[in-house]
């Protein structure tokens, strides 16, 4: 008959105790070495090891497996945070997305109606400048047909009123 080491003797006892257990999900609390001087709990107890030539090969293929799996866990969750990350910056960013060109669009649209008001300003001076320049003009030629009248009508009064004129030319004129 074949002698049974501990930890195999555990896995029969607890199949016996509860038939649904599988191999697969059956984690033994504590694993010894054939000769039973150490305590194998993890890969690292392994690695201090001289040989694995007394080490259960089941025992070495739970470890490995929680290993695995210890890593998946942790892979995955570092993908949930990257994930939880991207999420939040796609969150936070819509907004950012728009702010450079709601800015660009504001700075542009600013200079062409500051632009456009300066022609439109010019075009109006321009229009007014014309306006007032007729306005002169017709003024300047009624002040001349006005001057051009006016000594005959001086004359005409310094002749018939010695007194509008003025005391020098009285004394002198004489």
């Amino acid at each position: 008959m074949m002698s049974l080491t501990r930890t195999q003797g555990s896995k029969i006892l607890l199949r016996t105790i509860h038939p649904s257990f599988s191999r697969t999900f059956l984690l033994p609390l504590r694993h010894y070495h054939e000769d039973g001087s150490k305590d194998i709990k993890t890969l690292e107890d392994l690695v201090k090891l001289k040989s694995l030539d007394g080490v259960d090969p089941e025992l070495i293929k739970n470890l490995i497996y929680e290993r695995t799996k210890e890593m998946d866990v942790k892979n995955e969750l570092d993908m949930l945070k990257k994930f939880t990350k991207e999420e939040k910056s796609t969150h936070d960013s819509p907004l950012k997305k728009f702010t450079r060109p709601l800015w660009v669009v504001l700075l542009m649209s600013s200079s062409v109606y500051l632009g456009c008001h300066y022609l439109w300003w010019r075009l109006e001076y321009v229009e007014r400048e014309k306006e007032l320049m007729e306005q002169v003009e017709t003024l300047e030629n009624e002040l001349n047909t006005l001057l051009a009248t006016k000594p005959n009508q001086l004359e005409l009064e310094a002749q018939s009123d010695p007194k509008s004129q003025p005391f020098y030319k009285r004394w002198f004129s004489r």
